[in-house]
């Protein structure tokens, strides 16, 4: 085998000692694996999540705080300085008063690809299960592909067929070698290139030899095919949205269902503490959990962030989730807390994949293609599962065919909107803002006012610095 490791050790690795440089440096202390067991193994350490609920990875926390989904109303800068850092649009997100001091998410994705990088490199020649390798396989490059998506919609540009040949993306590193040069940013269609070919060649690997992976903390062929319907939509590649979503449903059309609540009861019992969450591991709509609960600092000690009056006027009459996820704090907004199902767990992962994503991705493809009825259907199938089913005696109040829209643009407007409700703090609103051209965001904040402009340069966040200060030639994102 060309690999560069002697043999997997049964607890492998600190995963890097000084993985600040993180496409120089490599996990120390490695020994070879050689029988797939041990492949399968080395792969778990890939996953960009915690390994227990005392320790945080942290990834892209930091652009919720950007959105116009966020308010900072209940920030006290005495105990919280950085959730007020990244809302207001400073050149860089960067500051030391972050979570460890520092953007850790490039570090984090770059040492899952360079797992990735070994698994696909050399578990052909493992000993064991050819299925079970071929499996693995096709993991390691879903996640590999995972991993650069994340990774290209943080520091580079969002995908424009027309600009994407030359716009700065992420360095491409594709194999497990550590090599003196400096690296250099492939463009975005390069990366996106990669994306594809490896969401299309490890999808395959795995639904041709599908092992029934059933942890939710592990990419399966449903949830890769969820994947590849974000990456198709986000590449406005609206056929193939659908193509995948289709897949995705095909496999998993659960919803978490809220309908047989009132909405009196929402209103007066729900609130923090409450027990069932939206990725709670048995909830049969969860495909995917990973990351670590970051937030719990900037949500919920001090309890800095709260939904912005923007977004709770977006929530209709008898919409369920809007109590779900939130209560009152005084008399100034509602906090939430969908970022906490557990009190102080801190490697709780917080992150993932619903069934719910497929149909409003769906439904978006729809609208773009101006196929009006598919994509309310689509909606109206989310929204009966959110609503107080007996708080209007229409029984079909929540639904949106009970309206007529004079134009494509409106409905793919409706599309959005049910997005926004449906995900919000889920890490989604900042990478679709960026889709949807880039739009304004303005945020105040005592008695101060910051602003995102219309296709602002800091909408493309700035490579880490201690990334730059390594590798001179890393290109930076302009300001």
């Amino acid at each position: 085998m060309k690999s560069i490791l002697k043999k997997i050790i049964p607890v492998l690795v600190l995963l890097m000692t000084s993985c600040d440089k993180a496409l120089e440096e490599e996990p120390q202390n490695k020994l070879k694996p050689q029988t797939i067991s041990d492949y399968v193994e080395l792969l778990n350490f890939a996953y960009p999540t915690t390994k227990d609920y005392g320790t945080i990875v942290a990834l892209d926390y930091y652009v919720e705080m950007m959105t116009d989904d966020q308010d900072i109303r209940y920030l006290n800068i005495d105990r919280g300085e950085y959730a007020l850092h990244p809302f207001t649009f400073e050149d860089t997100h960067e500051h030391s008063s972050m979570l460890n001091g520092y953007d850790q998410a490039w570090k984090n994705f770059y040492q899952t690809i360079y797992y990735t990088n070994v698994v696909i490199d050399n578990v052909d020649g493992a000993d064991g299960n050819a299925e079970e390798i071929a499996y693995t396989k096709g993991e390691a490059m879903v996640l590999r592909a995972f991993s650069y998506f994340k990774l290209v919609n943080l520091y580079g540009a969002p995908y424009s067929e027309s600009t994407a040949s030359s716009d700065l993306g992420v360095p491409l590193k594709l194999d497990p070698t550590v090599q003196a040069e400096s690296y250099v940013r492939n463009t975005v269609q390069e990366v996106y290139d990669q994306i594809n070919n490896d969401l299309l060649a490890g999808i395959q690997l795995m639904e041709e030899n599908d092992q029934r992976v059933t942890s939710v903390y592990k990419i399966t062929p449903v949830a890769a095919n969820l994947l590849a319907s974000r990456v198709a939509l986000y590449q406005q590649r609206y056929q193939d949205v659908i193509l995948f979503a289709d897949k995705t449903i095909g496999l998993n059309n659960t919803l978490f269902d809220l309908s047989t609540n009132s909405i009196n009861f929402a209103q007066t019992s729900w609130g923090y503490g409450q027990g069932t969450h939206y990725f709670n591991d048995g909830n049969s709509n969860l495909l995917f959990k990973y990351g670590s609960n970051e937030m719990y600092y900037y949500v919920f000690f001090p309890g800095a962030l709260a939904i912005s009056d923007d977004l709770t006027d977006l929530y209709e009459p008898g919409d369920l989730r809007l109590y779900y996820f939130t209560y009152v704090k005084g008399p100034l907004g509602r906090a939430y807390f969908k970022n906490r199902p557990f009190p102080n767990r801190l490697g709780e992962p917080i992150r993932g994949f619903r069934v719910e994503e497929a149909f409003l991705n769906r439904a978006e493809a729809y609208a773009m293609l101006n196929q009006q009825d598919q994509a309310l259907a689509d909606l109206n199938t989310i929204r009966r599962t959110k609503f107080d089913a007996s708080f209007d005696a229409n029984p079909d109040y929540y639904k949106y065919t009970t309206q007529v829209y004079d134009s494509q643009e409106e409905v793919i407007n409706v599309v959005r909107d049910e997005r926004r409700r449906e995900l919000f703090g889920e890490f989604h609103r900042w990478y679709d803002l960026r889709r949807y051209g880039m739009p304004e965001i303005i945020h105040s904040y005592d008695n101060e006012t910051y602003i995102l402009s219309d296709n602002d340069p800091r909408y493309i966040l700035q490579i880490p610095q201690i990334e730059l200060d390594y590798n001179p030639l890393m290109q930076k994102n302009p300001r």
